[in-house]
């Protein structure tokens, strides 16, 4: 099994290094710039990326469908496809509030520690329906909640 293959399988790497480079203060921006560079320099090379814009998935999907991409010849540095991992996890991958872990709400809905145990609160006593439910959860943005409707569910 290639080193890839490995940290894939692991499926923590790549949030752990979005918090931690986060939590030194490492610009978003630069961030956001060096993943798009890598995904248009590995995936675009084969696909339009709308195709991926398109197609939500759970971390998990989007781990075996990078995994699937490698296995048939992608080429990449374990960087781009650490790069590719957090935008995909960031930006177009589902996640269920009623049962996520604070970890995956944070990098998910882009909320701050304090916002995602505040939802996990909540849904303790009581499951949230829907995103109106969501919103009025002091500290978790309105504004990327409704930009992000489609990747989530209330399960």
């Amino acid at each position: 099994m290639s080193n890839l293959a490995i940290r894939l399988r692991a499926g923590l790497l790549v949030p752990a290094l979005f918090a931690a480079a986060w939590a030194v203060g490492v610009p978003q921006a630069s961030y956001q710039a060096r993943e798009a560079r890598s995904l248009n320099a590995v995936c675009a090379r084969c696909h339009n990326l709308q195709i991926v814009m398109d197609t939500p998935k759970s971390y998990d999907a989007w781990h075996d469908t990078v995994q699937k991409m490698v296995n048939l010849g992608a080429k990449g540095t374990d960087e781009q496809y650490d790069d590719i991992m957090d935008y995909l996890h960031r930006t177009i991958t589902t996640i269920d509030v009623n049962s996520a872990d604070p970890d995956e709400l944070e990098i998910v809905l882009n909320a701050s520690e304090t916002a995602a145990q505040a939802i996990v609160a909540r849904r303790r006593t009581k499951k949230f329906t829907g995103l109106a439910d969501l919103k009025s959860i002091p500290g978790v943005d309105a504004s990327i909640v409704n930009k992000k409707a489609r990747l989530i569910f209330f399960n």
